[in-house]
């Protein structure tokens, strides 16, 4: 059994809709950080939660697993998240472009300027 998304078209449209849901319930809050999906892995995302914990999820079923509760993870991001280039943790607002170095955005956007100084 394959599994692919339910509803594709919901891709990209995480922070507006989750966005929408805080403006229009008080009681929700807004939290980034990443979907993890078995079959696409890490995913950065939007979403929202209640006082009690529960997650609000108006998009996640843009997601192959989205539709099976049992293997929805969510991981909040705290300031601090993997280089795209070489996966040293980057602290938000340090490095160049959400990247560790512009040696790693360079390569991953096929400049190649030299190695990775971390």
């Amino acid at each position: 059994m394959t599994l692919t998304p339910r509803h594709p078209e919901l891709q990209g449209t995480c922070r507006a809709a989750a966005e929408s849901l805080v403006a229009a319930d008080h009681s929700l809050a807004l939290v980034r950080g990443w979907y993890i999906d078995v079959v696409w892995g890490p995913r950065e995302h939007w979403w929202c939660t209640r006082t009690t914990g529960e997650i609000v999820d108006p998009t996640v079923e843009q997601f192959p697993t989205g539709h099976i509760p049992e293997l929805r993870e969510y991981v909040p991001y705290e300031g601090i998240h993997p280089c795209p280039g070489c996966s040293v943790a980057v602290r938000e607002g340090e490095g160049y472009e959400g990247f560790c170095c512009a040696e790693c955005y360079g390569s991953t956007v096929g400049i190649p300027i030299g190695r990775c100084r971390c």
